[in-house]
């Protein structure tokens, strides 16, 4: 099975589960006038849906991401306004000016997520750990480690993990066109939280 359809079936799925839920609690709530019931469910799924979305982040194993960064800049570093520049059309993002293709979101002079743009295809740009959009999945996973998480519902490519360094709030993402070993980066951001 394709990731792709993956994707589809797993968010077709949990819509369902919704729909079927409310369902049953309108009938609950019509049927047999039971408002009680329908507050302890609506409380009870709450916890549930919170569980399934947040369960994989609080299991997941911390990686050592201090100091990480795209071509030696740093999330949560100091950045001076002058070094940067303005991005037409774009109110979030500024253009690294010693090199463009590097966007990043800074926030009181502090660089709070890096970004790439991705084409045309820069390899010369990578993090701390010597990633690149010429490294493949299997790179990431041999210089990063197995504690990655898989990313839910990625628009744009087929698979994105992620790294948290759960101590210095830092978090790594890459995205690929699928998880085979050989699948080549297609994008990097770097986020400090």
């Amino acid at each position: 099975m394709k990731y792709d359809v993956k994707k589809k079936v797993e968010a077709i799925g949990l819509t369902m589960i919704i729909a079927l839920f409310l369902l049953t609690l309108f009938v609950v709530v019509i049927v047999f006038r039971k408002w009680k019931v329908f507050l302890i469910s609506v409380v009870c799924f709450s916890i549930v849906i919170l569980l399934v979305f947040k369960l994989p982040v609080l299991l997941q194993k911390s990686a050592e991401l201090s100091g990480e960064g795209l071509d030696q800049v740093q999330v949560g570093s100091l950045i001076d306004k002058d070094d940067t520049s303005q991005i037409e059309n774009n109110v979030i993002y500024l253009a690294l000016k010693r090199n463009p293709k590097i966007l990043m979101r800074v926030e009181k002079d502090i660089v709070k997520e890096l970004t790439l743009v991705t084409e045309p295809i820069d390899t010369s740009i990578s993090t701390m750990k010597g990633i690149n959009l010429n490294s493949t999945f299997a790179d990431v996973v041999h210089n990063y480690g197995e504690s990655y998480r898989n990313l839910r519902f990625v628009e744009m490519y087929g698979v994105g993990i992620e790294y948290r360094d759960k101590k210095n709030g830092i978090i790594v993402q890459f995205f690929f066109d699928n998880d085979k070993p050989n699948s080549q980066v297609r994008n990097i951001e770097v986020i400090k939280r």
